[in-house]
């Protein structure tokens, strides 16, 4: 009975389990997960390059958003399957609101990459986008991390946001 004890595997954990869950980098309150951010910190830190190295603008260029299924879908995560489903799993509120904003930072990054490219040649000016915009899209990625940290209230980075670009 010990021997067929040692070769029967334990029985596979609840993929749903806090302790599975919070392994995958999935918060278990929102079922969301903080890898997604990398879609949005990689054309930060190319935004944060661009003034010392203009050559990164034509790599920002090739941006392009990316949902959050498809990110992982196509990532090598090695918890991807349980990322996509706990996404779909999500309370749909919560889901809707994380997308709404993850769609405006897009709209923000896509904007900033625009702005970069017509200073690309006056380097005072893109100095000054770059800081513009990086402001703008670090704002947007705390939005979104306090959202997938269940934050409803998003650490008030739609205000930060905002300011950056009153006049």
């Amino acid at each position: 009975m010990v021997a067929s004890a040692l070769l029967d595997p334990a029985p596979p954990a609840d993929p749903w389990s806090a302790d599975v869950l919070t392994a995958a980098n999935i918060n278990p309150q929102t079922l969301l997960a903080t890898d997604y951010l990398n879609v949005f910190n990689e054309a930060l830190m190319l935004i944060q390059l661009a003034p010392d190295a203009p050559d990164m603008i034509d790599e920002l260029a090739e941006w392009r958003p990316i949902d959050y299924p498809g990110h992982f879908a196509r990532s090598g995560f090695a918890q991807r399957d349980l990322v996509i489903a706990a996404y779909h799993a999500a309370d749909p509120v919560v889901r809707t609101s994380f997308d709404a904003a993850a769609e405006e930072l897009a709209g923000i990054v896509r904007a900033g990459i625009d702005d970069l490219m017509a200073a690309r040649d006056d380097a005072a000016i893109l100095v000054d986008a770059a800081a513009t915009w990086s402001a703008a899209i670090e704002a947007g990625v705390a939005h979104l991390d306090a959202l997938i940290h269940g934050r409803a209230d998003g650490g008030h980075a739609q205000d930060e946001i905002d300011a950056l670009f009153a006049d």
